[in-house]
């Protein structure tokens, strides 16, 4: 299973997919699709790699991620820092400003928008080395030659906790060998594999809706959970992401389907670049909102973008009462085919 190259061997390359591969994406994919989602794995495969000084690991995007090898003593690039603009000017639907106009307005990092993807470059860890999004149709793989020996974690930039390791030894160490990795992988879809399965099964405490359910090791299911929840006129209820997650989601009500009405009024917050009213919450932070079909002139009211990242500015969780009977259909303005219904009796 191990491997000693000889001298002549000249340098080699390993691949890291950024996310499961495309074949087994879709076996786990499948898992969520029988509950009402999908389920993904925020994870690098293989999670560990091993490689000689002089040779290369290319990371092929197969997923919304990045790769962010450090400086020394550096941090991971945030996805969510301020603009420098300060919100002005947004109306609900009833004419009145939101309560976070005058607020400094969040936005996503646009240092993660210049890319390396598809190109060479090379790692010592004196300076950062960064992937980019892949923003492109078809991302290729970014390809990094690492010219020191020692032990590097990377991380991804868009799921908090998602984080790989390179060790780079000497010429004349031995390192794991095709076959070893190949395996390595495998064991790690497996594992994944079996986390899934009980995922959208986890029953949230009572009155609670979770958004998306987070198991070990980056895997996730994209659904609500319950897919449905009934309760009685007056109810408060709170939306909740689920520790390990490493997803952002929103849980959003009001008019239209952002997935499949654009132009609806969910569908343009959801479409905008940045916009205030799907980063951050409907209604101020601490209140509880008694939600019924006129709220914000339309039954509009959102938990804002929630993680379970201390780090971070945004909540785990949110609530809102129901104060009108009737059936409230609500969505993560993230991952728009996340959807749940509240029945209020």
């Amino acid at each position: 299973m191990l491997a000693i190259p000889v001298a002549s061997a000249g340098a080699a390359t390993k691949v890291v997919t950024m996310g499961p591969s495309a074949k087994d994406a879709k076996t786990i994919n499948k898992i969520g699709a029988a509950a009402g989602g999908l389920t993904d794995v925020n994870d690098f495969f293989p999670h560990g790699t091993t490689i000689h000084v002089g040779d290369s690991v290319s990371f092929r995007p197969d997923g919304f991620h990045t790769v962010n090898l450090l400086a020394r003593g550096g941090s991971p690039l945030p996805l969510i820092v301020p603009t420098g603009q300060t919100i002005s000017g947004v109306l609900d639907a009833a004419g009145n400003p939101f309560w976070f106009n005058g607020r400094p307005a969040l936005g996503f990092n646009p240092a993660l928008l210049a890319s390396n993807l598809g190109k060479r470059v090379t790692y010592n860890g004196s300076k950062a080395v960064e992937s980019g999004l892949p923003l492109s149709a078809k991302p290729k793989p970014m390809v990094v030659k690492f010219t020191k020996a020692g032990t590097y974690t990377y991380f991804c930039n868009v799921h908090a906790g998602m984080k790989g390791v390179v060790t780079v030894k000497a010429a004349s160490k031995s390192i794991p060998s095709a076959a070893a990795d190949r395996k390595a992988r495998a064991a790690q879809v497996k594992r994944d594999i079996a986390i899934a399965k009980g995922l959208p099964s986890i029953a949230p405490p009572a009155n609670t809706v979770h958004v998306g359910s987070a198991g070990k090791d980056g895997v996730e299911f994209f659904g609500m959970v319950p897919s449905t929840t009934t309760v009685p006129v007056g109810t408060t209820l709170t939306f909740a992401m689920t520790s390990p997650s490493r997803e952002v989601h929103t849980a959003t009500f009001g008019p239209g389907n952002p997935l499949t009405e654009p132009t609806s009024y969910l569908g343009q917050i959801e479409a905008g670049n940045n916009d205030p009213r799907e980063l951050l919450p409907s209604d101020p932070p601490g209140t509880i909102a008694s939600l019924t079909p006129t709220l914000h002139g339309n039954g509009f009211w959102n938990a804002g973008a929630m993680d379970t990242v201390a780090a971070t500015p945004l909540p785990s969780s949110n609530a809102v009462t129901f104060s009108q009977a009737g059936t409230y259909t609500f969505y993560c303005l993230i991952h728009p085919f996340m959807k749940g219904t509240v029945v209020v009796q």
